[in-house]
């Protein structure tokens, strides 16, 4: 039975310190553009016309041809590009992690985890800014998809008015894809904006003290699904940025099953992202000589895009 100083002075305040971590904020891109698993580096997919929408002469009599229809489609090719990321470990580290564990310190870390979680939890970070950065950006919405708020006309503002806005949105979404949007996403700034806004605040029971809720946002906009952006990021001179900004995108997001499978070929998804099957994927980890550190790997290979640039629909600074 070891004494309170015993397990003091095995404690390694090195590893103490790596529970000090800061955490991160909630991922959302996949839930915006959610996977499209391939088990190539590149797939062409088939995007279809307009076909459906069109009223066509249907009308038989008998004996006569049946009409047919001359579907248009457009094959396009998407890649995946490789990201990659190690995390070295020195050996000491793993040294008094075994150590603690032959002791039974109550404390004991798995060194290991740490660093693959660490790993993928920096891919991630990364794909979330490649997702935002497409979702954030006017260049990737059809004519008339976008719209920048300012002054008045913010939902921070007591003359913002965010349910007539996004329910404006989501008729010009439809009128285009012939689906009502099923998503919005909210930065953080934006979800700020939005549940404490003046409007929103007309739909809720005159006793609530406090904001809306996300299940209450969800009824008063008739959205299935509504979610929030909380990660930041921070570059090389330390400034720390939001991910999402100030920004809110409403879409329509297919389902699609972990194999693809359960995505219709004809949905008109606002994005999707590539993904090789079985990605992100942790490598086997190698001993470094140079640096006496067990190093460990993580790799994902994916790409973001944008399918039908009318169906999604940008609000800028909301805040």
């Amino acid at each position: 039975m070891m004494t309170a100083a015993e397990i003091r002075l095995k404690q390694n305040p090195i590893l103490t310190s790596l529970l000090l971590g800061m955490g991160q904020g909630t991922l959302v891109a996949e839930r915006l553009f959610p996977r499209l698993p391939q088990a190539l580096s590149s797939v062409t997919l088939a995007q279809l016309g307009d076909e459906r929408f069109r009223r066509y002469n249907l009308r038989r009599a008998p004996g006569s041809a049946t009409k047919r229809v001359q579907i248009k489609y457009e094959g396009k090719t998407y890649e995946v590009n490789q990201y990659s990321v190690e995390v070295p470990i020195p050996r000491e580290l793993l040294r008094e992690a075994d150590e603690s564990r032959r002791l039974h310190v109550g404390n004991y870390l798995d060194i290991s985890r740490v660093a693959m979680t660490t790993a993928n939890d920096i891919l991630g970070l990364d794909y979330e800014i490649e997702v935002s950065a497409l979702a954030v950006d006017p260049a990737s919405y059809a004519a008339g998809n976008v719209q920048a708020l300012a002054g008045a006309t913010k939902w921070s503002a007591s003359t913002g008015t965010p349910v007539t806005d996004i329910r404006a949105a989501r008729e010009v979404i439809r009128k285009k894809i012939g689906k009502r949007p099923n998503a919005l996403a909210l930065s953080a700034d934006a979800a700020f904006a939005l549940a404490g806004n003046a409007e929103v605040k007309g739909y809720l029971p005159s006793t609530q003290l406090g904001v809306a809720s996300l299940q209450q946002l969800q009824t008063i906009l008739e959205i299935d699904n509504i979610f929030v952006g909380d990660a930041v990021w921070k570059d090389e001179a330390d400034v720390v940025s939001d991910c999402w900004g100030n920004n809110a995108v409403l879409a329509y997001v297919p389902k699609i099953g972990g194999s693809g499978a359960d995505i219709s070929l004809a949905e008109p998804g606002f994005g999707f992202t590539n993904v090789m099957e079985g990605h992100p994927y942790s490598e086997t980890p190698y001993f470094d000589n140079g640096t006496k550190s067990w190093v460990y790997g993580a790799t994902y290979e994916r790409r973001a895009n944008v399918a039908y640039n009318s169906a999604g629909f940008l609000f800028q600074n909301p805040k």
